[in-house]
């Protein structure tokens, strides 16, 4: 339960050599490869050594990357093969694999020709899209009769076209009748935005016309290479997009044929991109004519077998130093199976840094027991608890989904031992009487109390763990100003402030109220003395110091902020016992109600799980977030990402 401890690796090695030990670190996957690039700025590093340079062959691989995934994606529509709830990668032997890879020339022609059906694809849909917006121009003028090739005779011009929604289309005619009697106007159609004209005018008269209907915001409108009426180009074009459709529907079978190979694609996707990864590592390495060199980080407890085994199968000198105490070196997490259920947690906030100990062993039993009392009822834990765990029995499932519904086992599991204690399963009120410590509807008062409590430990226990940080870092001196004095001030500020707390009795703590002003007292005067400390200037050093103790406010205000896990937990108990409630008030005397009720009972409860589970998650984490993270989490550690085989589809079994 802690951060693994890390080696720094360095090796050089013969170029010959280069891929067989790329490709044994490779697989075994405990070196991560720096970048030593940097050292190039070094006149003498310059002058020795080149940088591996592959940018080419890396833009060739993600190239051919791309090209394979959109072939399984499109084949990923055709397969018709029942997929799994929780699907993992696949294992694919060796022997299976190298058959595949051998047979990747066929491979890239069967993505070639499904690229080329992508591309056709490509442009039937374009096609139709063209004709269905002409369709869409046209539909506007389908009352018109006259064919569209029709400009006129050898007297006069036809001219359709469309003036704006609010040109008056009457006063248009009547000004058009009156200045060129010699011209005729129709409206062939209207909407929203325009209006669709069909106008006939003597072929002299017409910038007479033309003026007119400028007035109006007149525009023409002209379908060309059409011909025949408006009717008859709806129909061929419609014609039209139905054997573009059918032509879809032919290349889609195409493609579909192509489906065997989905699962032979998906190894060779993985194959180049195993290869792509070695070539990016390669970018790490420095290298002269003969020799390259490399630099890492390597576990501790890994580092004797890596050096043995590289030394052992080529030619080359490996060695193992440690880093210095001011060194960062990358994080590596290991953890039991509760505390690495919270890592997902804590990783979103930020990881550790190497000077600090890992939170994860005493984040777990406070995340995990405060989303229990959020949500508080014993049959919601359950559900949580079954499914979860059916899931996890059930399922082969990826490292990251695997610790998210442990977490949730853990959490059904605190939300059952909660339920148990303040009587909650699912709102019945004849159940709330079997609570095992008191009933949360009817006493929430008492609940707040100890919601208050159960904050000033989880804030203890985050100071403490500054302590431990403090102390590891050898500031001894530290622990006792930063840790110790404050203990002392907050202690006695908690003590002082018994007597409003609910369902204290004032008169039974008027002893650890008095013991708590002399902490409070003596907790101030001790960090007025010491929280100024790096002021020279002695008047600094105390106002310094005196201002501090602002943070007094800070500490009232987090603990208020426990009240929370009183809400949340009570809204639950709440909304479940309205839902009971609604669901009965029709009574259960025929098979109708008995329906009704159930999907009422069935419907809300589930909306109350979701909601208030949602809400506990949420909640839980903000106060490890904010609370108690503040106390002593800085993190800004990154996370140790060694050089190993890294597939999307497959698991290779060597």
């Amino acid at each position: 339960m802690a951060i693994v401890k890390m080696n720094k690796l360095s090796l050089i090695g013969l170029e010959s050599d280069k891929e067989r030990i790329l490709d044994n670190l490779m697989k075994m996957g405990v070196v991560e490869v720096t970048n030593i690039s940097e050292k190039m700025s070094s006149d003498d590093w310059n002058e020795l050594v080149v940088k591996d340079e592959n940018h080419e062959e890396i833009s060739h691989l993600n190239s051919q990357i791309e090209k394979i995934s959109s072939a399984i994606e499109y084949l990923s529509r055709f397969d018709k093969r029942k997929k799994g709830l929780f699907a993992a990668k696949r294992n694919v032997s060796m022997n299976d694999y190298s058959m595949i890879i051998k047979n990747h020339n066929k491979l890239w022609e069967v993505i070639s020709e499904i690229l080329k059906y992508d591309e056709m694809l490509t442009n039937l849909k374009s096609e139709i899209n063209k004709n269905t917006n002409l369709i869409l121009s046209l539909e506007p003028w389908k009352d018109l009769s006259l064919p569209l090739d029709m400009s006129g005779t050898k007297n006069t011009t036809v001219s359709i076209g469309v003036v704006p929604e609010i040109a008056d289309t009457n006063n248009l005619n009547e000004n058009l009748t009156k200045e060129v009697p010699e011209s005729y106007c129709e409206v062939i159609s209207e909407d929203r935005e325009q209006s669709y004209l069909l106008l006939i005018y003597l072929s002299s008269k017409e910038e007479d016309v033309m003026k007119v209907l400028k007035q109006y915001g007149f525009s023409k409108t002209s379908f060309k290479d059409l011909s025949g009426t408006i009717n008859e180009n709806i129909a061929k074009i419609s014609e039209n997009i139905e054997n573009f459709k059918d032509s879809i529907s032919s290349v889609e079978n195409q493609i579909a044929s192509f489906v065997n190979y989905k699962d032979d694609l998906e190894v060779l996707h993985d194959h180049i991109l195993v290869e792509r990864d070695r070539k990016k590592i390669s970018s790490n390495i420095l290298k002269t004519q003969k020799s390259f060199i490399l630099e890492g980080w390597i576990p501790e407890n890994s580092s004797k077998t890596v050096k043995d085994y590289i030394e052992k199968s080529c030619d080359c000198l490996v060695e193992i130093i440690e880093p210095s105490d001011d060194e960062e070196y990358p994080i590596l997490l290991v953890n039991n199976d509760i505390s690495r259920s919270v890592e997902p947690i804590t990783q979103m906030y930020s990881l550790p840094n190497t000077k600090e100990i890992d939170p994860n062993a005493i984040t777990a039993p406070f995340f995990i027991l405060f989303f229990g009392l959020m949500l508080s009822d014993g049959g919601y834990g359950i559900i949580m608890a079954a499914l979860s765990g059916f899931i996890l029995l059930k399922f082969k499932l990826e490292e990251g989904t695997k610790k998210f519904m442990k977490l949730i086992l853990y959490c059904g599991f605190s939300t059952m031992f909660w339920g148990a204690l303040l009587g909650g399963w699912f709102g019945i009120e004849a159940l709330a009487d079997t609570a095992l410590w008191f009933n949360l509807v009817s006493d929430p008062e008492r609940m707040l109390s100890f919601s208050l409590l159960f904050g000033i430990i989880h804030m203890f226990v985050g100071l403490g763990v500054k302590g431990i940080n403090l102390y590891r870092q050898k500031k001894y001196v530290d622990v006792i100003y930063d840790v110790v004095f404050w203990y002392v001030l907050f202690t006695g500020f908690a003590l002082f402030l018994l007597p409003f707390v609910p369902k204290v009795d004032a008169e039974a703590v008027s002893g650890l109220v008095e013991a708590g002003k002399y902490l409070l007292i003596a907790g101030a005067v001790l960090l007025i003395l010491s929280q100024g400390r790096q002021k020279k200037n002695i008047i600094l050093r105390l106002f310094s110091g005196a201002a501090s103790l602002y943070d007094l406010i800070g500490f009232m205000s987090d603990v208020l902020s426990y009240s929370r896990l009183l809400a949340l937990g009570l809204a639950t108990s709440v909304i479940s016992s309205i839902v009971n409630t609604m669901g009965l008030m029709l009574g259960l005397d025929n098979v109708i109600k008995v329906i009704f009720v159930s999907v009422i009972l069935i419907f809300g409860h589930l909306f109350n799980f979701a909601i208030n589970a949602l809400g506990a998650y949420v909640h839980s984490s903000r106060l490890q977030y904010i609370e108690f993270f503040g106390k002593f989490y800085k993190g800004g550690g990154t996370a140790f990402e060694p050089f190993k085989v890294n597939t999307k589809y497959i698991n290779l079994k060597y």
